[in-house]
């Protein structure tokens, strides 16, 4: 057999071989969505706890099996990293030392879970200049994003957020929050009504920070009343993060109580997606044993 028929042999056989591996990483990558579907619909948040990390390190794997390019695992990633550590890392315990441990996991977490998302956007080299450009320039940037890119825009801001938020003693991490909150208020624009009305809890975490950082307790609670009145006031995630983070810097012991109370008597179908109720439930538990200590 002549060399250059074996070269040629080999050459198919490669490129076979490379054509199997991405045929069979995308198919299993669409099943990702099934998977995150009924992670979201499950109601025994311990089952999920125990379950989620292998597939988290599956879709770290197809991630890296198809060279970072498939855009679909890619944000599959940002989603379900970022889930992962606010669902399961943040508030998780009122131990002090198990909570600082958790923490500085859930700030790993979100920052890749980030780094997933600018993987796509960083493909636009106008999106990949306006980052490492001025406000101005982001601003500019954000009419090219339309209703299709909704997911990607909030999933990919909310780490970079919750990351900054773990983070704010970095001055470079706080130099990157008015970039955020442009992505953010984008999304809003497009669709303020995504997943219960999602974007709005985030921006009830901006608006309740100090005033140094753009804090502003009365806008805090215009986000508070728009998702309660998008979700129908179903979605009790948003009652638990008004609790920790608007009660607490406002030092309204009394709603703080309140809202914990809401979240803990609250029905545990109130919503398809019952793990976020049994998240809001878990956290808001751990939440009330530092009332000591927040008020």
């Amino acid at each position: 057999m002549s060399k250059i028929l074996i070269n040629f042999i080999m050459i198919i056989i490669l490129v076979t071989s490379c054509s199997i591996k991405r045929i069979t990483i995308d198919s299993t990558g669409l099943f990702m969505d099934d998977i995150s579907d009924s992670f979201f619909e499950e109601g025994d948040i311990d089952f999920a706890e125990q379950a989620i990390p292998a597939n988290l390190k599956l879709l770290d794997g197809l991630i890296k099996g198809s060279s970072y390019e498939n855009d679909g695992l890619l944000l599959k990633g940002c989603k379900m990293f970022g889930m992962y550590a606010m669902g399961f890392l943040e508030d998780a315990n009122a131990d002090k030392k198990i909570e600082k441990k958790n923490l500085k996991r859930a700030s790993a977490f979100y920052e890749k879970a980030k780094d997933y998302g600018f993987l796509i956007f960083k493909k636009k080299a106008d999106f990949k200049a306006a980052l490492e450009g001025t406000i101005d320039d982001f601003i500019k940037i954000m009419p090219a994003f339309n209703e299709n890119d909704v997911e990607l825009l909030f999933w990919t801001a909310f780490a970079w957020g919750s990351y900054i938020n773990l983070n704010r003693t970095s001055p470079y991490a706080i130099a990157d929050l008015p970039k955020v909150k442009i992505m953010m208020e984008r999304v809003i624009e497009l669709n303020d009504k995504y997943f219960y009305g999602l974007p709005h809890l985030f921006m009830i975490v901006y608006y309740s920070m100090p005033k140094m950082f753009g804090g502003n307790l009365e806008k805090a609670k215009e986000e508070y009343d728009k998702i309660t009145k998008i979700s129908d006031n179903k979605f009790i995630l948003a009652d638990f993060f008004m609790a920790k983070y608007y009660a607490v810097q406002a030092q309204d012991k009394e709603l703080f109580i309140k809202l914990l109370d809401k979240v803990e008597n609250a029905p545990d179908d109130i919503i398809k997606e019952k793990l976020f109720t049994q998240v809001a439930k878990k956290k808001a538990a751990v939440l009330k044993e530092r009332i000591k200590e927040l008020f």
